[in-house]
């Protein structure tokens, strides 16, 4: 069942002058822009889904039932929800009822479709790669996966996919396809592991390979553009001493460091994002109320090219346009979600934020969308 949010009259009025601004733009009728979507992890979970036009201006906002449940508490974790490449599926953990809920995306909105349980305990991470989905656990530090049919919306369990990682609380925060899909990457922060899980033609594990981190407290991260691969760490929460750590994903599935962790200058990056062109990565410090901003360059090296880029109130999530022009925070402190314009040079414009997302909320997509619901 789906319902509606009415908008504040604030909202509206902004969003009728931006569009009444410019004649050429009013009788243009195809505002193409972003929906945002985040999950409420509520004992009654929701997937909250908010239209922007291409100005940033919120147009429409709906909530969608997942059919399961949330812990109503944080998860520490990145990517609690995950898009089909094609756009046309969004897939939601529900961490308290041990599931997956998988929405068609209509021109109308969300359409459940189903709603799969797994054989692991509390999933808080969850990737997609084509017809194979692989969610992370942490309550019990296993991985497990579905084979996805996209002409039926439905998940099928697949036997011989639950496998247990390094050890035990090891801390799962984030899991990940390659762009090849044949390989997964799951960091474990409170093992300071990232591991990397090969899988077979049937899409089941077979080797899993463990390296120590070049930083402590791995937590979110993001890939490059030429198999490499970005993580944030929250190094334990010390004051001002958070790192991120770059590495080449091999075609054997092994990992390897690219130089040395580089200082961020914030506390607790824990969320961690790049650009689709590969140049630029950002991080969520959520003590330090701070987004930090780095260029990446083509060996792969990060540089700190702002610490506090941006502020954000307790940001605990990111997540980037598919065009990179727009960066979105999720921001526990005022709950909100916090929306911004990035410059070539890397600069963070802040825009209007959305206000009143639940407390609690976990994971944050963005996807391209016509807003007609």
């Amino acid at each position: 069942m789906k319902t509606f949010i009415k908008l504040s009259t604030s909202v509206l009025a902004l969003t009728v002058a931006a569009l009444t601004a410019n004649l050429s733009f009013a009788d243009d009728m195809d505002y193409s822009g972003e929906t945002l979507y985040t999950q409420t992890n509520g004992l009654k979970n929701q997937v909250l889904a908010y239209q922007l036009n291409r100005w940033g201006d919120v147009v429409n906002s709906q909530h969608y039932d997942t059919g399961g449940k949330g812990t109503a508490a944080g998860l520490g974790n990145q990517d609690a929800l995950a898009v089909s490449r094609d756009q046309r599926f969004l897939f939601a953990i529900n961490a308290g009822s041990n599931d997956v809920s998988v929405f068609r995306v209509t021109h109308k909105g969300l359409v459940l479709t189903d709603r799969a349980m797994e054989m692991g305990m509390k999933p808080v991470s969850i990737s997609v790669h084509d017809d194979l989905v692989y969610v992370a656990n942490a309550g019990d530090d296993s991985i497990f996966g579905f084979k996805f049919d996209s002409k039926k919306g439905k998940l099928k369990p697949m036997k011989n996919s639950h496998r247990k990682l390094g050890g035990m609380a090891t801390g799962v925060a984030d899991i990940q396809f390659d762009k090849d899909g044949d390989t997964l990457v799951i960091t474990e922060k409170a093992a300071n592991k990232i591991t990397s899980v090969t899988l077979n033609d049937d899409g089941l594990p077979v080797n899993i390979m463990s390296i120590n981190s070049t930083g402590n407290t791995p937590f979110g991260f993001a890939f490059g553009k030429r198999g490499q691969l970005f993580v944030s760490n929250a190094e334990g929460g010390a004051a001002n001493a958070s790192t991120v750590s770059a590495y080449k994903l091999k075609e054997s599935g092994k990992l390897e460091p690219i130089g040395n962790a580089v200082a961020a200058g914030q506390t607790a990056a824990c969320w961690l994002v790049t650009t689709p062109n590969g140049r630029m990565a950002f991080t969520a410090n959520t003590p330090a109320d701070s987004i930090s901003t780095f260029a990446i360059d083509k060996t792969g090296h990060p540089r700190l090219l702002m610490p506090q880029a941006a502020t954000a109130s307790k940001p605990t999530d990111l997540a980037i346009s598919r065009d990179g022009d727009m960066l979105y925070s999720l921001n526990n402190g005022d709950n909100s979600i916090g929306i911004y314009r990035v410059s070539r040079s890397g600069e963070i414009i802040p825009m209007a934020p959305i206000t009143n997302i639940p407390a609690g909320a976990t994971g944050l997509v963005s996807m391209e969308t016509q807003w007609n619901w």
